[in-house]
């Protein structure tokens, strides 16, 4: 009986057990010891039966549930904290951006200086950084704080311990050590989730605050940008012929002070733009690779092979440097202006390496003055100060600069017309340091340092560009001479026309670069940027379509760019239109496919881009497909058999061909047309069609082997039986002997007719080029009217 009083409570506890154990987890296995402790000794307790009634009241089916649930929550809440955000890194970076906001504020609320319109375009390009980081901040502790206030109403929602008023039975004592147990560590989430809250609550706030003042300083800096043309353009100092010596002042601690904030500014912008560095290194290393891997494999076959290079060496690390800094201003616009200067300097020193070896040393000692020059006049313009001294200094150093730059063009305008558009840049830099000389006599001081500083750096980018473009047209030579050579391909030819057409293609980039980094410098980029984004993303309407000049320029220049690639593409594989290897006969074909893959895409890309509907494209092909079928047969077909003859390949590059009575080298294989060189140097130019429909002899077909003909009539007075039996002799020994002719294959030679005292020889042989037989048939008469006057043989 006694054991049958007790049934109900020890099921009771292995059902509470079990649920405990399945839902609370590692964490409630204190608890679960204890009441297990209570229930065995219950159980063992020999003393009086306790009534059924009493049991039920005491421990219940609703204390099971009551704590299963309770366990479950805090097992759910622990599990959550963990993956509440993290708000050890915003307490750890926030300081250091609060830094960088107090030393943006006070170089923006510098008086008295200078205004230096690049430095308040970097303080912009930083406050947007700092913006959206903040941003990032609010929005993950906004949700933190969510996740935090809801834990903590599911942790106040867990139902209290009821209170027990039948007397402390065994299992009572178990549930009441799991109920201590539960408050226990209920408290010590709750104090845990206290703490995050309140750490959380407070990080909300500087963050806020920091987002405020990022705010404030933006319209401040915003509101500066603004004004600037009209406070550059009034007259902040008095006159140069009015000016007074200003009052000498100690202002080493504010030096030291601008130093501080201007680390600060340079860390924070390098640590957030480290990409452009990334980018910057990619660049260098592709263009070393490939210079160096080019150089190895000419090297490698053409041992004695003189390089006919300016720049370019087989080691290009100064090169590298050169093409690396030309083009890192354009990665980023707005720079500090240590940091452009920073550029700059490398710039200058990367072309002093490769000046070295390159110029002569009287064109090398002017570089060296223009370098010292650099450095005086960067140091000049990034000293604020605005005192007479100062503004005398920056004067005469303008002066200076405007000589200077004449002097380039007087002694210099040989190499700087080699170096492509120097000579209008020079033009520019003297003009800007003379507009910079009036402005800083009629006291316009930011006006002339903005002139100085963007007058400077536009020659030094100017030069860094055209070394830049001659540096890449070296590569691009170097690797046409690369895949000649692997291909068993001459290593000399006619790079001149190829040049010229590179030159003006990377001229008119580099003049892009060069007048995208030149407008920044004088704070135009973003306006020009604007007004120019305004024409063309402006609407316009014709009938019922929609278009923008923008897209209809961008259709153009894809299809350019486009075209310009599939020219490109063969010089880049080395087809410079001189089959001289069968490399280069066997690359025609797939380059022609390349070529035409090219095309299709540049035209599907370019029909994309100028946002018409397919509706509207489909009429379009339509009206084409009307022209088409109009007048436009022959040049459709003449583009279908260009692209049968991709695929069918009757011949290739290099071949020499019959077609149409007309016969030379195959030259190029077009889309529309493909290009014959005849053997008088003459260009034919057939349509693809006719070299489809017509027949076509194909001399090389297999191999370049062509079997020629000899007359030879000997002179009267000849025996039959020994001399013509000595002029078969002399003339298999010629033939044998001529680099030219085939071994293999003895030459034939047939007695055609007699004349009289006339004998008529017709001399068959077989040569292994067919390009050079008119130089074997030359060689071997000669050869053969050599041998005969010896022995006094005579032709007739």
């Amino acid at each position: 009986m006694r054991v049958l009083a007790y049934r109900p409570a020890v099921e009771q506890l292995e059902s509470l057990l079990g649920g405990i154990g399945r839902k609370a987890g590692r964490a409630s296995i204190g608890a679960v010891v204890l009441w297990l402790l209570g229930a065995v000794a219950a159980v063992a307790q020999p003393t009086a039966a306790v009534p059924k009634a009493a049991i039920v009241d005491t421990v219940s089916h609703d204390d099971s549930h009551r704590l299963e649930i309770a366990y479950t929550t805090l097992s759910g809440i622990s599990g959550q904290v963990r993956d509440v955000f993290d708000t050890r890194e915003v307490a750890e970076e926030l300081p250091g951006l609060d830094e960088n906001l107090h030393a943006i504020r006070h170089s923006v609320e510098e008086t008295g200086q200078v205004v230096d319109i690049k430095q308040l375009q970097m303080c912009q390009l930083m406050l947007a950084n700092i913006q959206e980081q903040l941003a990032e901040w609010r929005t993950a502790l906004g949700q933190a704080h969510e996740q935090l206030e809801t834990m903590q109403a599911r942790l106040a929602s867990l139902a209290p311990r009821p209170a027990r008023v039948a007397r402390p039975d065994a299992a009572v004592l178990a549930l009441e050590r799991a109920d201590s147990a539960l408050q226990g560590r209920r408290n010590r989430i709750g104090g845990l989730l206290t703490k995050r809250y309140e750490r959380t609550k407070q990080l909300q706030t500087q963050v806020a605050a920091s987002y405020i003042q990022t705010l404030e300083l933006q319209d401040e800096v915003g509101d500066q940008m603004r004004h600037f043309g009209r406070t550059t353009i009034k007259a902040a100092y008095p006159p140069l012929w009015a000016a007074r010596p200003a009052p000498a002042s100690n202002a080493a601690p504010d030096a030291a002070h601008d130093a501080a904030d201007r680390r600060e500014i340079i860390n924070f912008y390098f640590a957030n733009n480290w990409d452009n560095w990334a980018y910057m290194v990619l660049i260098g290393l592709v263009f070393y690779g490939w210079v160096a891997f080019n150089y190895r494999r000419v090297r490698a076959r053409t041992l004695d092979l003189e390089m006919p290079f300016r720049y370019l060496r087989p080691g290009p690390v100064a090169a590298t440097a050169v093409v690396v800094f030309s083009l890192a201003p354009v990665l980023e616009l707005h720079p500090p202006p240590v940091y452009l200067a920073l550029l700059q300097a490398l710039l200058l020193l990367a072309l002093t390496a490769v000046f070295a070896r390159s110029w002569s040393r009287q064109l090398f000692r002017y570089w060296l003055v223009l370098v010292v020059f650099f450095v005086i006049m960067t140091f000049t313009n990034a000293n604020a100060a605005t005192g007479l001294g100062a503004r005398w200094g920056l004067l005469l150093l303008n002066v200076l600069a405007a000589g200077l730059g004449g002097l380039l063009l007087l002694r210099l305008r040989e190499t700087m017309a080699l170096l492509r558009f120097l000579i209008p840049v020079t033009w520019l830099f003297i003009g800007l340091n003379a507009l910079a000389v009036v402005c800083n006599v009629f006291g316009r001081l930011s006006l002339a340092k903005m002139f100085s500083t963007a007058a400077i750096f536009g020659l030094t980018q100017g030069i860094g560009l055209a070394v830049f473009v001659e540096l890449f047209t070296e590569a691009f030579h170097l690797q046409i001479l690369g895949i000649r050579s692997a291909n068993g391909g001459a290593a000399t030819f006619d790079f001149d026309k190829i040049e010229t057409h590179l030159l003006r293609l990377l001229t008119g980039v580099a003049a892009v670069v060069w007048l995208v980094v030149f407008t920044s410098n004088l704070n135009l980029h973003a306006t020009l940027y604007r007004a120019l984004e305004q024409v063309l993303t402006a609407p316009h309407t014709l009938g019922s379509t929609e278009f923008t000049l923008g897209n209809i320029l961008l259709f153009f220049f894809i299809l350019f760019v486009s075209a310009q690639l599939q020219q490109y593409l063969g010089y880049f594989f080395g087809d410079v239109g001189e089959a001289d290897s069968v490399g280069s006969r066997q690359r025609g074909s797939w380059l022609v496919a390349l070529r035409l893959l090219l095309v299709l895409v540049g035209f599907a890309l370019a029909t994309a881009a100028t946002g018409l509907p397919l509706s509207k494209i489909a009429i379009v092909f339509g009206a084409l497909s009307v022209g088409i079928g109009l007048g436009l047969q022959s040049i459709v077909n003449n583009l279908v058999s260009g692209i049968i003859l991709i695929f069918e390949r009757p011949f290739h590059v290099g071949d020499f061909i019959e077609v149409a009575g007309k016969s030379g080298r195959v030259q190029d294989i077009g889309i529309r047309s493909s290009k014959l060189t005849s053997v008088t140097g003459s260009e034919i130019i057939l349509p693809n069609g006719d070299l489809l429909s017509q027949h076509v002899i194909n001399w090389t077909r297999t191999n370049d082997h062509i079997r020629v003909d000899l007359v030879l009539k000997l002179a009267p007075g000849v025996d039959l039986q020994t001399d013509l039996q000595t002029a078969r002799e002399l003339i298999q020994e010629e033939i044998k002997n001529s680099p030219y002719t085939m071994q293999s294959l003895p030459p034939e030679i047939l007695l055609s007719s007699i004349n009289g005292q006339v004998y008529e020889l017709k001399v068959l042989f077989w040569i292994t080029n067919i390009r050079q037989e008119q130089l074997t048939k030359s060689e071997i008469l000669a050869g053969i009217y050599r041998r005969f006057t010896a022995q006094g043989l005579q032709l007739n």
